[in-house]
């Protein structure tokens, strides 16, 4: 059975391949977005220079990295990068795109949450914009475990994740608990997932994590990180 988070994902990349298009922020808002100019860069760098690393003497894993609009953003400035994502088309695609501006990079078509830890050090792990569709609370606290497992006691944890919006509408097939900050959406045939639950009679599957900045701030000092910079859902961490 499927994992929650994977389908949605893989369709996704597969229309992205289909149109030609280059990016998860340009499938969804192509107007503001493309593979250069992508939601997390500002940010980003303003993270860098924060932190104030050398480059071409540090190395980088990226989970989720989609296309690799963030990979290949940082080996572009000298950095050593490994990413990984569930979907297959994701990383064909980052490949090429990698291959076509002459970058590095090593990618892999994993699922993080199916490691126990990682087999390297890093200078920085990155996380733009994967966070917020893992969504149980087993799963995020496997996938603090694992990226404390790989970061150095001198790296980097830089996240960026879509937080609460009280403001947002979900739509009638989904459903927002305020209590844990889960996101559901409707299901009709719950057996052919591991994940899907019955609420009000109903079968739901968990969609995305959407807390309020102090939440997600409560959530990453008791998974073993001290806050150096947070913006929100924009977040430059390490590990205690």
């Amino acid at each position: 059975m499927k994992k929650y988070y994977y389908e949605e994902h893989e369709q996704t990349y597969q229309e992205i391949k289909r149109d030609n298009l280059h990016a998860w922020d340009q499938y969804h808002d192509p107007l503001n977005y493309n593979f250069d100019h992508f939601m997390m860069r500002p940010f980003l760098e303003k993270a860098l220079d924060l932190i104030d690393v050398n480059a071409t003497e540090s190395r980088v894993f990226e989970y989720g990295c989609g296309t690799g609009t963030g990979a290949c953003f940082l080996a572009e400035k000298g950095f050593t990068v490994d990413a990984i994502d569930i979907s297959p088309t994701a990383i064909e695609l980052a490949k090429s795109i990698a291959l076509e501006r002459n970058l590095k990079i090593n990618y892999s078509n994993q699922d993080l949450l199916e490691m126990s830890e990682l087999d390297k050090e890093y200078d920085l792990i990155l996380d733009n914009y994967c966070l917020q569709s893992v969504v149980t609370d087993g799963d995020r606290s496997k996938l603090y475990s694992i990226i404390r497992s790989g970061l150095k006691r001198s790296g980097y944890y830089i996240i960026a994740t879509a937080m609460y919006n009280e403001s947002r509408f979900y739509g009638e097939d989904y459903y927002y608990c305020v209590e844990t900050a889960m996101v559901y959406e409707r299901v009709i045939s719950p057996e052919r997932y591991n994940d899907a639950v019955m609420i009000n009679n109903e079968w739901w599957l968990p969609k995305r994590r959407h807390f309020k900045t102090e939440e997600l701030r409560k959530e990453l000092t008791s998974n073993g990180f001290s806050i150096v910079l947070q913006e929100e859902g924009n977040i430059v961490c390490k590990k205690e």
